[in-house]
């Protein structure tokens, strides 16, 4: 067979990997503005957004929505705000004093002369609350009316005291068993949802000697923050000190939401919207910056907030401020050049690179040269390669 020379020439692109990152900003960055004008929107270490506000004005803050600042404590009736106020999230965290009260038909009402008014804008949270309770051979049932939200029962076992068998049993548990104590989750079934904020407790006793269990163990009822109710705070105070219930800071979850009284769609619309959506009326009355969305909230009322790549105040004209996603364009993941736009931002590979410049190392720097590649062909195999750069 005669052997052949064969030459090939041709230009091929040489891929090197650089390291490359870019971030342009633009704009200038101010002060959020959180209230309404010239009004108090601190107090000790916490802001008091709007519709939240201080003091008599009543145009810092919307109806029902008036905080008390007291030495740096504050307070939303009898109730003290202990987390930040995020104009944009739906629940506040507060810290009631006590367990509820019952009367000697066990019966009580939990929030009583407080904030928790059937025409308010707070209601005890469908997530992150529980109903705890402590005694002997006894059962609490928390309702909203003829809706039942909780329920949990305790039991004792004869000759044993309830509060030494709950400790024995929560040192390796952080929940109650039923012995000598029990938890529920608080629940809010949203087609039996009627607007009432008032909560009732009921006390049931079914042991064969009610004034035996309550000495051993006097019943105690909480509604709680979930996770509130440990073996080595609450429970140790509890078995220590009978009347400690009376004087206990709990700390639970309320939600919230704008009342607006007669607010109707009368666009083409009307009586087609999603049960969580707004009417427009209801929308441009209760939110009051471009780029929010608002939601239709359980009792009727609305929140509104900042659409993705805005952050700010919903409530107020011009709340709501673009995000500049190139400050922390990494944690964006940008790993480009990356260019600031209205709501959002654009991320590209620099200039005279390509590549993927969403991914970690993923923009390339493209050069090119002409290579000859010279081999020699015996029959089908390559025996030499020639590169000339």
């Amino acid at each position: 067979m005669a052997r052949r020379r064969t030459t090939v020439s041709f230009t091929t692109p040489v891929v090197v990997l650089v390291a490359s990152y870019m971030a342009v900003s633009s704009g200038t960055w101010a002060a959020p503005v959180i209230g309404m004008p010239g009004c108090e929107t601190r107090c000790g270490n916490m802001s008091v957004p709007y519709p939240f506000g201080l003091g008599a004005d009543s145009r810092c803050y919307m109806p029902g929505f008036n905080l008390t600042c007291d030495h740096g404590r504050l307070l939303l009736g009898n109730l003290r705000v202990i987390e930040s106020i995020d104009p944009n999230f739906y629940m506040l965290t507060v810290v009631h004093t006590g367990d509820v009260r019952t009367d000697g038909a066990g019966r009580g009402i939990f929030g009583e002369g407080g904030v928790l008014g059937d025409d308010g804008p707070y209601a005890l949270s469908s997530a992150g609350n529980q109903l705890v309770l402590v005694g002997c051979n006894v059962r609490a049932t928390l309702r909203s009316g003829n809706v039942t939200m909780s329920s949990c029962s305790s039991l004792c076992t004869n000759g044993f005291d309830g509060h030494t068998e709950m400790l024995s049993r929560l040192d390796t548990s952080m929940l109650c068993s039923g012995i000598g104590c029990c938890q529920a989750r608080v629940v809010v079934d949203r087609e039996e949802l009627v607007p009432v904020t008032s909560y009732d407790v009921q006390l049931e006793y079914f042991g064969s000697n009610r004034s035996r269990d309550g000495k051993r163990w006097p019943p105690r009822v909480f509604v709680a923050r979930d996770e509130w109710f440990s073996p080595w705070s609450v429970s140790q105070q509890l078995s220590s000190d009978l009347q400690a219930a009376a004087s206990m800071e709990v700390p639970v979850f309320l939600s919230w939401e704008v009342i607006v009284r007669g607010a109707y769609d009368h666009g083409d619309d009307a009586g087609s919207l999603p049960a969580w959506e707004c009417p427009r009326d209801a929308a441009r009355m209760v939110c009051k910056s471009n780029h929010t969305g608002c939601t239709k909230r359980e009792r009727g009322g609305y929140t509104c907030y900042c659409k993705t790549g805005y952050e700010g105040n919903p409530y107020i004209t011009n709340g709501c401020q673009d995000i500049d996603e190139c400050e922390n364009s990494k944690e964006n993941g940008c790993f480009g050049k990356c260019t600031n736009t209205d709501g959002s931002f654009q991320c590209e590979c620099p200039h005279e690179t390509r590549g993927n410049a969403y991914s970690p190392g993923g923009c390339f720097s493209v050069l090119t040269r002409e290579q000859h590649f010279h081999y020699l062909i015996w029959g089908e195999k390559y025996i030499d390669i020639d590169v000339h750069g």
